[in-house]
């Protein structure tokens, strides 16, 4: 998936999960999104919840800082070097 597919996928994530995180109640994919409060700590979690299960996708742990998630530009940078999910083992032992 390209960035700017990444870009929208998040803002639209944000903007539904988090719809009073910012003042003026609007994220862009240029919002400072740690300086303004849209993401916590918990609120990362949820996003790499989001990411894993609805992109299929897999960041490393070494990753997940704060200059990773400034804005939602810089997610889908980061975005572009993760690991798909690993398809589920289909057999039965």
């Amino acid at each position: 998936m390209p960035e700017d597919n990444y870009q929208v996928a998040i803002v639209n994530f944000l903007r539904e999960e988090f719809p009073d995180a910012t003042d003026d109640g609007q994220i862009t994919d240029t919002t400072p999104l740690m300086e303004s409060g849209v993401l916590d700590s918990l609120r990362i979690a949820v996003l790499m919840t989001f990411i894993r299960d609805r992109l299929g996708l897999l960041v490393p742990l070494e990753k997940i800082d704060a200059r990773n998630f400034a804005d939602v530009r810089s997610i889908a940078a980061m975005l572009r070097d993760a690991e798909p999910v690993p398809a589920p083992s289909g057999g039965r032992r």
